[in-house]
């Protein structure tokens, strides 16, 4: 019996690829487990043909279950939401990285995650820095296996809401990727929160060793293949 879990299910990423894992066919995967800090909607947990529970806590790293093969981490949180930088740093990377160093203790050989476009530890921007220190420090606990994506802006309703400015800026990018002789290059710059569960399910099924680094064209890459494949099964 083995188990994902998730951390970061009520984001906007993390609630699409809970949703997915509820069905998603990987061999050996019995169980599913969210480990929020508030509860998730019901319709995330149920259904499906895997069993899903949602374990709430102040404390996600010492809650995975000692079961857990597979983890998925999409938790983050914005400048604003944590009251300055140094509580953001404190979250996207200090907590991301207490839960992936919980994890290898566990045996988790698989570890997934939500990263950003341009992340780098030499990045002059104080966000793209930070999510490359988390990136290099979740790649030296070495897991069996490190998938690392690196989206680009997130489209897709929070359910907090959108500040004035995001939304304004994710309906650019909506109409930008419908425009013709523009919609490719702005596929660069975007893309929907389900592509990026449907990508991550999709890489964790390739099977494979080490350490995998997807940007934004690859998942996006990625997620046609998984949805082609689950449009080929259904017809």
């Amino acid at each position: 019996m083995a188990t994902v879990a998730i951390v970061g299910a009520t984001g906007l990423v993390g609630s699409n690829f809970l949703a997915l894992s509820r069905t998603a066919e990987l061999p050996g995967i019995t169980s599913v487990v969210a480990i929020t800090r508030r509860p998730v909607k019901e319709s995330l947990t149920t259904g499906g043909t895997k069993q899903v529970s949602n374990v709430v806590t102040t404390d996600i790293p010492a809650s995975i279950p000692p079961s857990t093969k597979i983890l998925f981490s999409g938790l983050a949180t914005t400048r604003a939401a944590a009251g300055g930088f140094d509580n953001q740093y404190k979250i996207d990377h200090d907590l991301n990285l207490a839960i992936a160093k919980a994890a290898k203790a566990v045996g988790v050989s698989t570890y997934v995650l939500v990263s950003s476009t341009g992340a780098s530890v030499d990045s002059r921007f104080a966000y793209t820095r930070m999510k490359g220190e988390l990136d290099r420090d979740v790649e030296a606990l070495g897991f069996e296996r490190t998938i690392i994506l690196r989206p680009a802006q997130i489209l897709g309703k929070r359910e907090e809401g959108h500040a004035f400015l995001e939304g304004t800026a994710q309906g650019v990018v909506k109409f930008l990727k419908k425009v013709p002789f523009v919609g490719n290059a702005a596929k660069l710059i975007g893309v929907d929160a389900e592509e990026i569960a449907n990508a991550a399910w999709k890489a964790i099924q390739k099977g494979g060793s080490g350490v995998e680094i997807y940007g934004n064209e690859a998942i996006i890459k990625l997620a046609k293949e998984y949805n082609d494949e689950i449009e080929a099964k259904s017809k």
